[in-house]
């Protein structure tokens, strides 16, 4: 009986430490809201977190990032905590897809790097142009101009020197 006894006691004492630390680690959450057709996020208790200023929401809920178009054409990337993290490569007229967990990024400048899905970035823009990742690996260049294809709507990139860069290769 005293060692029944024991075990719930020690049963409940692990749920409510289990209980008590899973409180701590709510996720935060923003949410999509608009304001003379302008989007921005406002959080669970309805503050704003980041301006209704953009004319595009690519993401209705930031768990972890999310995607909006600026005025300028660009995509912006935010985390969960309304902090601007980096441009986002457009592809599709859209964000860039994530291939092997990461897609690309660019800089002020548009040269592109890489990103993982939490916002981590993994390897720092620096490369004139790069496809996505295949294999473990992505084709990049330093050099070269866009191409229009004919007959397409999409365009590629012409150059003489390209290379493979792997996650490793980091920032």
């Amino acid at each position: 009986m005293n060692i029944q006894r024991k075990l719930i006691c020690y049963a409940i004492a692990c749920f409510l430490l289990l209980s008590a630390a899973s409180c701590g680690r709510m996720e935060r959450k923003l949410f999509v809201v608009e304001k003379n057709e302008l989007y921005g996020y406002a959080n669970e208790s309805g503050d704003t977190v980041i301006d209704c200023v953009y004319p595009l929401a690519f993401t209705d809920t930031i768990s972890r990032i999310g995607f909006v178009a600026d005025d300028k054409g660009r995509i912006r990337c935010f985390n969960n905590e309304g902090k601007f993290l980096f441009y986002t490569y457009m592809c599709d007229n859209g964000p860039d897809y994530p291939h092997e967990g990461c897609f690309r990024i660019e800089d002020q400048n548009g040269l592109i790097g890489f990103a993982d899905t939490l916002g981590n970035v993994v390897i720092s823009p620096k490369y004139k142009f790069a496809y996505p990742f295949s294999g473990g690996k992505a084709k990049v260049t330093d050099s070269g101009k866009p191409a229009i294809e004919k007959d397409s709507e999409y365009s590629s990139w012409e150059s003489d020197n390209w290379y493979f860069v792997s996650r490793e290769d980091g920032k």
